[in-house]
């Protein structure tokens, strides 16, 4: 087992005996290592060599110890001592450093950690910082679009939070126009239709400048544009009014440029009865199913909404059903 081995070594110096008496040294090893390692400590009179292989004339007191600590009491004349690690089947590990059994009683290596009083430091309080916040409720994200945020109001509101200092000012630029200022709340309007990059940041009374944050989204004003196809068999009569076959069918179809159609609605009133509530638009309706409903004359109400919410404004189809033929 060739590795190098971590170790946190720390020497103890106790006088025992009396005045008259020689002082006793005794060497506390702590190591950084499992309680059931096992190691071999040497200790020698004369430094030993650490790179050549004579590495001192005197031989060393070997002492073979398992755990993660030992105390031992050097004799007078040895003066240094190392450890290694023992590994199974006669594996050795490196040898530390040489390390000096007269160690300043001052020096951190003098006093194992048991016996280290332990100082409570106070961690510094972590400023808060300053945050603008743009509540999620302002947009909608469309999927169909590539996960294009769209705002559905007509305005955005920075809202800066700052529980320290408090807040000096909002700064906020659109596209690529001016920075503009606010002092605390900024309501941002965006009546135009189109695309937009807002950047933002606040600033609180100690000077403290959030990191500049950006949204990307889409305006959209504008509503869907519903229009009618004709399913069937149809020809112009007097005043260009359509004439249908009982077998022809309605079909509406919408479309929107900005955010996508969400859904077509369209409700039915027969002469002289009460409207329908709208439903939406699934398949194309039957002039038949209409005629065997009304009996006489009805009108269609339809129109079209879009992901944000955009309305069209409500169209009306007027049908007059003529009698059959024999």
């Amino acid at each position: 087992m060739k590795q190098t081995l971590t170790l946190i070594l720390t020497v103890l110096f106790l006088i025992l005996g009396s005045l008259e008496s020689k002082p006793k040294r005794e060497l506390r090893i702590l190591i950084d290592a499992d309680a059931e390692a096992k190691f071999e400590l040497e200790l020698w009179q004369d430094k030993p060599n650490e790179t050549e292989a004579s590495i001192a004339p005197k031989p060393p007191e070997v002492i073979q110890f398992k755990g993660n600590r030992i105390t031992v009491t050097p004799k007078d004349d040895f003066e240094y001592f190392r450890v290694r690690r023992l590994g199974d089947y006669g594996a050795k590990g490196f040898w530390t450093q040489v390390y000096s059994t007269n160690v300043d009683p001052s020096s951190p290596l003098s006093v194992p950690k048991e016996f280290v009083s332990k100082k409570t430091f106070e961690p510094k309080p972590i400023p808060k910082k300053i945050v603008s916040v743009v509540s999620n409720e302002s947009f909608v994200i469309v999927k169909e679009k590539e996960e294009t945020r769209f705002l559905t109001k007509d305005f955005i509101t920075v809202a800066p939070v700052d529980d320290a200092s408090g807040v000096a000012e909002v700064r906020y630029r659109i596209n690529d126009g001016q920075w503009n200022s606010a002092k605390s709340l900024a309501s941002i309007p965006f009546s135009e239709e189109g695309e937009y990059k807002l950047l933002y940041f606040s600033i609180d009374m100690a000077g403290n400048k959030e990191p500049i944050q950006i949204i990307d989204f889409v305006r959209d004003t504008k509503p869907p544009e519903t229009s009618v196809e004709w399913i069937g068999s149809q020809t112009k009569g007097k005043g260009n009014m359509n004439f249908l076959s009982p077998d022809s069918k309605i079909r509406f179809v919408a479309k929107d440029n900005r955010s996508g159609l969400k859904d077509i609605l369209y409700s039915t009133t027969c002469q002289s009865g009460t409207q329908t509530e709208f439903k939406s638009f699934t398949s194309d309706l039957s002039v038949v199913n209409l005629k065997t409903e009304c009996k006489g004359s009805f009108q269609i109400f339809y129109y079209a909404i879009d992901q944000v919410g955009n309305e069209e404004a409500v169209k009306t189809l007027n049908f007059q059903l003529g009698s059959e033929s024999n």
